[in-house]
């Protein structure tokens, strides 16, 4: 700029200022007026037109194209033209560099001029900007949608299996009669097939045992389900309530006015079979967890033959001898309790005296009556009744075929009773006796965390259960208890330990540890306490011996108090005797080598079993649930359950209580009726009866 041109402005810019206006409150009021003028239409909008919502996404509408606000359909329309890699291109290259342009021009335009027209540079760059956004959102705005997708809510099982399945098996899996198929994909137990129970749900592994098995019913149930059902909230659904769906129509309750067909008209009798197959597939273990374990327990205990319980599951069975009530339960109790099974709403207090009463053999499965008069009888006398439903009319030939092959092998493996006196016998001392952990008997203050949680079962599959049981965990305290690593347990006892373990993941009894109270220092557990929960197992609680050598006088006299600290320090390679010294400390091992030198080495003499110390625990494990308030001989107290003749005190041959339990009461009663009492606890009740019944 020219000195008389600077001149020139200057002069001009002085009288322009003398006349002009001040900022504030003048510019600043003006600027205040246009805010709120544009708040207010801002406000009108939001309570007159509202925010264009659509609908809740709904992720099984496969024909619904997704869209950004109006304002950003030109990035939106931008990825069109840079695909695949190219991608970051279109998001974020070309933003980012018409940003920085624009927030560079301060600094970089240095040109006096201010109209557009003499700005030619500007002017074209910035109007090429404008026309391009326009240009793509208007290209957005009118672009035709993509087309659907050939899927919908019911093809999710089939897109599960091609993810996860098909890439091994190929568009079909051969599937042996008696397989669990349901166990296979869960715990991986097929050659070479990994764990699924990390990345499927149940939910999942259920439709796809459906789909693999029943691949028919996937089709029908995409012809007439999917559109108003969630896949999995069908899959998680009880049978008895899908066959109901099936038989009743638009009688159906939940089905009432939503102009379902009559399905017994829409569907033949085979394409409901195939429909049910693929909801409930028909494998066996699956179909016993879900329809029997509420009532049976995990166990499957089942002496007949095939046909005889396939008929039993077919037509149900009177199979329980239910108490007579009558005489143990106040009239009104019976009489709410009638009202209940027969109508439930009439009778409000009906769930807690059903659980208090009932629910030791009928679990959580409430009986239903259509006559208050004959469920009044049934509850006052007792007697057979029928309990159990008869599946012939709810389940389908092939899921009754598969429950029925399950139930027979399971029959035949060990039963989980076994699995429970293994787990008392090797495991509680350490575990608890519901898996719930607790104080570390080896170090003061640290904890044992429980093995019993859905979080812990749901995270390790059987492999690694069996792998844990099987060659322990030294470092922290665990001894391997597989033959094979020098432990006490074949191969079988291992896998119904493991199978003991996993019927917790079901209902899993604990979620946290106990509290463990804080140990003073230097207050850890005793030598006495250390014998008894790590070594007694092996060498026996007086040193008699038993899997481990016996540490009787010859022994003692052989070996040195440094030889006996060694063998517990370092340990014995091969066998279950683990180096000890990487778990207890020195003053702990010097300890147990003082308890050692004390031992006798040969068997103290067994004192008789008692009320108070062993037989009552037995009896509210078995007996109180249905002999407490209810029957005609209580368990509990010691008084009651000496009384009425069940026990003959020294002969227990005789005694009602001990036949019962033996199956040798004259008229056939058999207690515990729906488990099994472990042979242990048996004898522990007969050496109580030969003994007197001594009360303490």
């Amino acid at each position: 700029m020219k000195k008389e041109e600077q001149e020139r402005y200057l002069e001009e810019y002085k009288k322009e200022k003398e006349r002009g206006v001040p900022f504030f409150p003048d510019a600043v009021f003006k600027d205040a007026i246009f805010a709120l003028i544009i708040f207010a239409v801002i406000v009108g909008l939001a309570v007159f037109a509202g925010a264009s919502l659509e609908e809740i996404a709904d992720p099984g509408d496969s024909n619904y194209t997704p869209r950004p606000e109006w304002y950003f359909l030109f990035l939106y329309e931008l990825l069109k033209y840079f695909p695949g890699s190219l991608e970051v291109v279109g998001v974020f290259v070309i933003p980012v560099v018409a940003l920085g342009f624009l927030i560079a021009l301060p600094w970089t335009d240095r040109s006096t001029k201010r109209h557009w027209r003499q700005r030619p540079v500007v002017t074209g760059i910035t109007v090429a900007l404008l026309a391009g956004s326009v240009f793509l959102t208007v290209a957005a705005l009118t672009a035709e949608p993509p087309p659907a997708a050939a899927s919908d809510l019911g093809d999710q099982t089939a897109k599960l299996y091609a993810q996860n399945c098909a890439g091994c098996h190929g568009s079909t899996v051969a599937v042996n009669p008696g397989d669990d198929l349901f166990l296979a994909i869960k715990s991986g137990t097929h050659d070479g097939m990994p764990a699924w129970n990390a990345d499927l749900s149940d939910s999942e592994i259920d439709a796809l045992v459906g789909f693999i098995l029943a691949p028919d019913g996937h089709d029908v149930y995409l012809d007439n389900c999917s559109g108003c059902h969630v896949l999995q909230s069908l899959t998680d659904a009880d049978a008895i309530d899908l066959r109901a769906a099936l038989d009743e129509g638009v009688s159906y309750p939940p089905h009432a006015d939503l102009g379902v067909p009559e399905w017994s008209d829409a569907l033949s009798v085979g394409e409901q079979a195939r429909l049910l197959n693929f909801l409930t597939a028909p494998d066996g273990q699956r179909l016993w967890t879900q329809e029997c374990a509420a009532c049976h327990g995990q166990s499957v205990v089942f002496a007949g033959g095939r046909e005889e319980l396939e008929d039993v599951i077919r037509s149900g069975a009177g199979h329980l001898e239910m108490p007579a009530f009558e005489s143990s339960l106040e009239p009104g109790i019976v009489e709410t309790l009638a009202r209940y099974v027969t109508d439930p709403p009439s009778a409000p207090e009906g769930p807690e005296l059903f659980g208090l009463h009932c629910t030791s053999c009928h679990a959580t499965r409430v009986p239903s009556a259509t006559d208050l008069d004959e469920a009044r009888i049934a509850i006052a006398l007792g007697g057979a009744h029928e309990d159990m439903p008869v599946w012939g009319t709810i389940l389908t030939d092939g899921q009754i075929d598969a429950l029925v092959e399950y139930a027979l092998a399971a029959s035949a493996q060990p039963d989980l009773n076994e699995g429970q006196e293994l787990y008392s016998a090797n495991c509680a001392s350490c575990h608890g006796d519901l898996g719930e952990g607790g104080a570390n008997p080896t170090r003061a203050g640290d904890i044992i965390a429980p093995i019993s949680t859905e979080e812990y079962l749901t995270t390790r599959d059987d492999a690694t259960l069996r792998a844990i049981i099987a060659q322990g965990q030294p470092n922290f305290g665990m001894s391997p208890f597989s033959e094979a690593f020098g432990g006490p347990l074949s191969d079988e006892e291992v896998d119904v330990l493991v199978d003991f373990m996993r019927a917790w993941e079901a209902n899993p009894p604990v979620e946290l540890p106990p509290d463990v109270p804080v140990t003073p220092p230097g207050g850890g557990a005793s030598a006495a306490s250390l014998w008894r929960n790590l070594c007694s197992s092996c060498h026996g609680i007086s040193g008699e011996g038993g899997i481990g050598p016996a540490l009787n006088t010859v022994w003692q006299e052989s070996v040195s108090d440094n030889e006996i600290f060694d063998a517990i320090n370092l340990g014995h390679p091969a066998t279950a005797m683990i180096a000890w010294g990487e778990v207890l400390t020195s003053l702990q091992i010097e300890e147990l080598v003082e308890h050692i030198r004390d031992l006798p080495g040969v068997p103290t003499e067994a004192t008789a079993p008692t009320y108070e110390g062993a037989i009552q625990g037995v009896f509210d494990a078995y007996c109180t649930m249905c002999h407490g308030t209810a029957g005609d001989w209580a368990a509990s107290p010691y008084a009651e359950a000496i009384a009425g003749g069940m026990v003959i005190p020294g002969d227990p041959d005789n005694s009602p209580l001990v036949q019962s339990l033996i199956g040798t009461h004259p008229n056939g009663v058999v207690m515990p009726p729906s488990v099994t009492m472990s042979p242990a606890d048996i004898q522990l009740i007969i050496e109580w009866v030969e003994a007197g019944v001594p009360e303490r």
